[in-house]
């Protein structure tokens, strides 16, 4: 068993995390489906989540079969889960890029639900009393918890250097997570009116990477 330093940071870079994230996850648990308007479809509600779910324990198994904590199933798992024709300090330089992507992520990611406070579910819905939301990481970006999950599951696939887990963040759980973004920002637009639409205006509609820089979406 060897486990490498970005992954060590992985771990521990998660459990902080997962400390932090538990108290405003909690909360955002007991709102669920007490909106006054909510979506039931499951390519909203459902799919993003267990698309993002099933990429974490991809990236879980890449960590196992990198520190020789599972067989190596004769050879073939690990070029299934990892870059193993890439050079050492490839894949060093790949994994510890992870473990920063990662850290950014969980800064959006929980900073983007603790700025939502008593706006913030788990699914995505209209809560009674809810306003347009402006602080915290709101001011930067219109859904920094969604770019945090992203970002935070790129990274760690990333840091286990595993190309499957990398592929499934671009083309399943980023897809899912933006689809549901527009659609939150339609059902916002419907309620809101003039006042999401120019906070949108303000932020030149940049979903998950903020306007100061040059490109993205």
């Amino acid at each position: 068993m060897q486990l490498t330093t970005p992954t060590l940071a992985t771990v521990l870079l998660v459990a902080i995390g997962a400390v932090a994230a538990t108290p405003v996850l909690a909360q955002g648990f007991r709102r669920r489906g007490k909106g006054v308007r909510y979506e039931r479809n499951f390519l909203i509600q459902r799919a993003p989540q267990l698309a993002s779910v099933f990429t974490m324990g991809s990236i879980a198994v890449s960590f196992l079969f990198a520190g020789d904590l599972l067989p190596a199933a004769g050879g073939v798992a690990p070029f299934i889960t990892q870059w193993g024709i890439l050079p050492e300090p490839v894949r060093s330089a790949l994994a510890w890029t992870g473990v920063l992507v990662l850290m950014s992520g969980l800064f959006f990611m929980i900073g983007g639900w603790y700025s939502l406070g008593e706006c913030f579910s788990t699914d995505a819905e209209v809560l009674d009393g809810q306003t347009v939301r402006k602080t915290g990481l709101l001011k930067f970006v219109m859904h920094p918890a969604y770019s945090g999950i992203i970002q935070s599951l790129f990274g760690a696939s990333l840091a286990a250097c595993s190309a499957v887990s990398c592929l499934l963040v671009v083309l399943v759980v980023a897809p899912l997570w933006l689809n549901r973004a527009k659609y939150e920002e339609q059902l916002m637009l419907e309620t809101f009116g003039s006042s999401y639409e120019d906070y949108a205006r303000e932020l030149k509609w940049r979903r998950l990477i903020p306007p100061s820089i040059p490109i993205g979406i």
